[in-house]
């Protein structure tokens, strides 16, 4: 699997490698997050000791930088108007709020909303999934669309006076639109499997 791991870059001879993965390690007790870093930097050195001896290409590879800090995948996640699930995710579920999309996969602006806090929208990693959604969910340019779409629904909220439960989500999907983004609330290139499981059974049928 090491060749799955190194990612390419545009710089020349440089390559990124997303390693290593810690687990058990609690991302919200200092010490633990404190022993990730040095437990990560012994484990890199490690890495590059392997593969400098086993794979063809890196023989005099080095070291130009690591993550300033080690990057913690899951620990609290938001109770939200809505909590999106696995099945979800899986199904490419389409929401009529939807505000941002992954791959293959949609966001509604209500897990952005925290059930019982007015005025605060939570955006990124953290936003309202169970945990195995989140999983799934977690990569970093659904994330950003996530933060767009709250800077947005921030600016709209104080434009209309209201709180930003109460923004117009259609509002909203049409300012993202317009700035290039794809909140996913249009059909484009990838298909929804309800829509494309109906399709196959009609070809099957005729």
């Amino acid at each position: 699997s090491w060749g799955y791991w190194w990612l390419k870059t545009p710089l020349p001879g440089v390559v990124w490698c997303n390693c290593p993965h810690m687990a058990g390690l609690d991302g919200l007790k200092p010490e633990d997050l404190t022993r990730a870093e040095v437990q990560g930097r012994k484990h890199i050195h490690a890495v590059v000791d392997f593969v400098r001896e086993k794979l063809p290409g890196f023989e005099q590879c080095y070291v130009i930088d690591v993550a300033p800090q080690t990057g913690v995948r899951q620990t609290r996640l938001l109770e939200g108007e809505y909590v999106m699930t696995k099945d979800d995710l899986a199904q490419r579920t389409r929401f009529d709020d939807s505000i941002a999309r992954g791959r293959d996969y949609y966001m509604p602006y209500r897990v952005l909303l925290p059930k019982q806090i007015d005025n605060l929208l939570v955006a990124g990693r953290h936003y309202s999934a169970t945990s195995q959604a989140q999983k799934m969910s977690r990569e970093i340019p659904p994330c950003m669309a996530m933060g767009e779409a709250a800077g947005v629904a921030a600016a709209l909220a104080l434009d209309a006076g209201v709180r930003v439960r109460d923004v117009d989500v259609h509002a909203l999907q049409k300012t993202l639109r317009a700035q290039g983004a794809d909140p996913g609330d249009q059909t484009g290139r990838n298909a929804d499997v309800p829509s494309l499981a109906a399709h196959i059974q009609n070809r099957e049928a005729a």
